[in-house]
Order: structure tokens, then C-alpha cells, then sequence
């Protein structure tokens, strides 16, 4: 006979199923944002003075969203700013490896075609991720590679292959 908490158990199932697919659709639909980005990045730097201005102009758009969203659903850490010394040095980097990524894919991406600068990308996310994984990098939870993991790097590889051609 079931209890209420197996009944919970057994309710909550499908709910963490389809919790746990939903966010991957919506990663997955996220992703698909990065080339609809680096073109409308590229036709704003053709308007403005180049790639990099136009890299300038999407960023302080950005800044704009984010700090009018973090003015709406978190309100107290914006005008509570906590002391930026209290983590590592290289904590702020992101923002310079996000200005280095924007800038280039939209300078590259009219040069080599959106699929081809994009498979690239996609290649090379994989593979520095599996090795943050692998060795728990920069405090990130350890995964190890494994067989699956390789032959689906692997496949990636033939992929980007196959869109080159």
C-alpha cells in the first residue's frame, strides 16, 4: 500500500522529467539565439563603424536588459552591491572573454558563413568542457570523461567536417 510520501515520490517523477527536458529545450533554443546574435551584430556593425563597434553597441544593450531585469526580480543585490573582493581574481574575466567572443564571431562569422563559424564554436565548447569537467576546473563539479562522452566529441568532429564541405 502506498504512503503520502510515496505518493509524492511517485507524483513528482513525471513533473522532474519533464522539468529536466524542458530546460534542455530551452538551452537548446538559447543556443540557437548565438548565430541570430552574431548576424544582427554584424548588420549593426556595418551601420555603425565595424565589428567591434558594432560588438559595443549589442553589449550596452545588454547591460541595459540586465540591469533593468535585475532591477525587477532582484532589486536589493543591485543597490546592495556586495564587496567585489571577497572571490579570486579571475572571476571577472567573463565579461572580458564575452566582449572577446562577441567581438570576433561578429567580425568572423561573414567571413567563413554562420554554420561553419558556429559548428567551430560548438566544437570547441565541447571539448574545454569536457576537460572543466574532467578536472573540476575553475570550482566546477567534477564528471569524468567517459567512452560516450568521446565518441559523441568524436561525432562532433565528423560533423564539423561534413559542414565544411
Amino acid at each position: 500500500m502506498y504512503s503520502f510520501t510515496n505518493f509524492k515520490e511517485v507524483f513528482n517523477q513525471p513533473i522532474i522529467f519533464l522539468m529536466k527536458y524542458l530546460l534542455m529545450l530551452l538551452t537548446l533554443i538559447t543556443g540557437a539565439l548565438l548565430p541570430v546574435q552574431a548576424i544582427l551584430n554584424t548588420r549593426l556593425g556595418r551601420q555603425t563603424g565595424g565589428p567591434l563597434m558594432g560588438s559595443l553597441l549589442s553589449f550596452i544593450v545588454g547591460l541595459m536588459a540586465l540591469f533593468l531585469l535585475n532591477l525587477a526580480t532582484n532589486y536589493s543585490a543591485v543597490v546592495q552591491l556586495k564587496p567585489t573582493a571577497t572571490g579570486p581574481w579571475y572571476i571577472w574575466l567573463g565579461g572580458l572573454l564575452g566582449a572577446i567572443f562577441v567581438g570576433y564571431i561578429t567580425w568572423v562569422n561573414q567571413r567563413q558563413g554562420v554554420a561553419l563559424t558556429f559548428a567551430l564554436v560548438v566544437s570547441g565548447q565541447i571539448f574545454i568542457s569536457m576537460i572543466i569537467d574532467h578536472y573540476g576546473m575553475l570550482g566546477s563539479a567534477i564528471r569524468t570523461i567517459t567512452l560516450e562522452k568521446l565518441i559523441g566529441a568524436g561525432l562532433i568532429i565528423a560533423g564539423l567536417i561534413l559542414v565544411k564541405k
